[in-house]
């Protein structure tokens, strides 16, 4: 029986949006117009139903768990208010105390809720999985040529950044060089967002056998090394570290470990990745320095710099309940937390650290907690092929290395490792097909010796 259309809209809207960040309605993203939908047909459901919801079984503990946490957060935020908070000069009623925690959590909450009922149509029927992460994958390369394009124009054509082109660009120059970054405020995102499309294009590979495409992974290649993403090459090496330690025989293990060698030192060679580091060290250290030669620069007083300046004192004060869901920008202009750091009330400004950031907010067992829900995907997977397996982690480490919470692509690729899990079966896909490495090579038709599976 075919599914509805309405259904199959949404799956292809969910693996379209995540690429397209920037395009908002107001403080919105487009995305999160259609989770917020979604989020309301499924409680207006819940309700005309007798309180009940038809879950696959695998989800319902996930289900719960994620609805406690999303109670306990809004717990927390209401018990923020006995803090003193330095409101922006934006005067929108949703940048206040409280509203600013709700609207945060109700962003959460359709996430989650997007999550799993895509899990749970994914599960349901594997046509909706090959179309999602078909749509997905298309949109990943899509995007990546238009970064490329985006690239060439702003590097010949030296295009102001502030400019309206510059604007609209797929790519923008900053002092060392011309970062491309697609439809994302800069190129960290995009270069993670690009190593999701991969992921979700092997996996596609892995469930249906359909190459990737030679020029396919060159664009998506050139895309991720023109981000410059510091944090998406971390993240790769990490995946292949994992993919080094699941694979089950020593020549694979040998494999991955010469792959990620190479990709860490070409990779590091052309970001010139010692002195970047060497310079995030440097600013860290030298914060107050910086502040009294540079003033306002934000370079100098927002960001990951100011954060890891901050964030260890607000985490230090509020350890249990943290300052607040989303609150962060209200909060930073503390003076305890501050100390020679300029205040900035003219801009919302975010911590973009990951973990430590989200710890901030809402606490240290509350960030356990959401780790171990977010590692569940990967534990249900831990037993299937390597590749499902690092499919799985990826959500985990993309918001470790400062993807926002609210941003959805990550839940995508999880919904989807948590799915193709439940059609992984003994047999079923050939030991080829489990090798990531020779799904790559063979996706780009580069021919390799055949591997006796046992199975005939």
């Amino acid at each position: 029986m075919g599914r509805p259309l309405g259904v199959l809209s949404i799956v292809s809207l969910l693996g379209i949006l995540p690429a397209f960040t920037n395009i908002k309605l107001g403080s919105l993203q487009v995305e999160d117009f259609v989770l917020v939908l979604l989020l309301g047909f499924c409680v207006a459901k819940y309700l005309s139903s007798g309180f009940s919801f038809r879950i696959s079984s695998k989800l319902s503990s996930l289900f719960r768990s994620y609805g406690l946490l999303l109670l306990a957060l809004f717990v927390m935020a209401v018990l923020a208010l006995r803090l003193t908070f330095y409101p922006l000069d934006e005067v929108s009623l949703l940048k206040r105390p409280l509203f600013f925690s709700l609207s945060k959590l109700l962003q959460l909450a359709a996430i989650v809720c997007g999550f799993l009922w895509l899990t749970n149509v994914l599960v349901v029927e594997k046509k909706l999985l090959v179309r999602a992460m078909s749509v997905y994958w298309r949109t990943g390369v899509l995007t990546s040529w238009y970064a490329l394009l985006s690239w060439l124009v702003v590097t010949i054509g030296h295009v102001d950044p502030s400019s309206t082109l510059g604007s609209i660009l797929g790519a923008y120059s900053v002092d060392y060089a011309v970062r491309a970054r697609g439809f994302f405020n800069e190129g960290g995102p995009f270069g993670i967002f690009v190593i999701s499309a991969v992921v979700i294009g092997l996996l596609r590979r892995h469930m249906t056998g359909r190459r990737l495409g030679l020029a396919n992974v060159a664009a998506l290649f050139l895309a991720f090394v023109s981000s410059e993403s510091k944090a998406a090459f971390f993240l790769v090496l990490l995946l292949v570290l994992y993919l080094v330690i699941a694979a089950a025989s020593f020549r694979k293990k040998v494999a991955y470990f010469i792959l990620s060698t190479v990709i860490f030192c070409s990779v590091a060679a052309w970001l010139n990745l010692p002195l970047f580091l060497s310079g995030y060290i440097n600013s860290y250290h030298r914060v107050e320095d910086n502040v009294a030669a540079l003033g306002r620069d934000p370079n100098a007083v927002l960001g990951r710099v100011a954060a890891l300046y901050i964030v260890p004192r607000m985490i230090s004060a509020h350890p249990i309940t943290g300052v607040g869901i989303g609150n962060y920008p209200l909060m930073r202009n503390d003076p305890h937390y501050l100390g020679s750091l300029p205040t900035i009330t003219d801009v919302e400004d975010l911590p973009a650290i990951g973990i430590p950031g989200i710890t901030a907010e809402i606490g240290i067992p509350a960030t356990l907690w959401l780790m171990f829900l977010l590692l569940a995907p990967f534990w249900a997977c831990r037993k299937k092929a390597s590749l499902i397996g690092a499919a799985a982690i990826f959500q985990l480490l993309a918001h470790t290395f400062g993807v926002q919470l609210t941003f959805f692509y990550p839940w995508f690729v999880s919904a989807c490792a948590f799915a193709a899990s439940s059609y992984e079966q003994g047999g079923y896909i050939s030991q080829l097909q489990r090798s990531p490495l020779r799904i790559l090579l063979r996706s780009v038709a580069i021919p390799v010796s055949p591997i006796s599976t046992g199975v005939h």
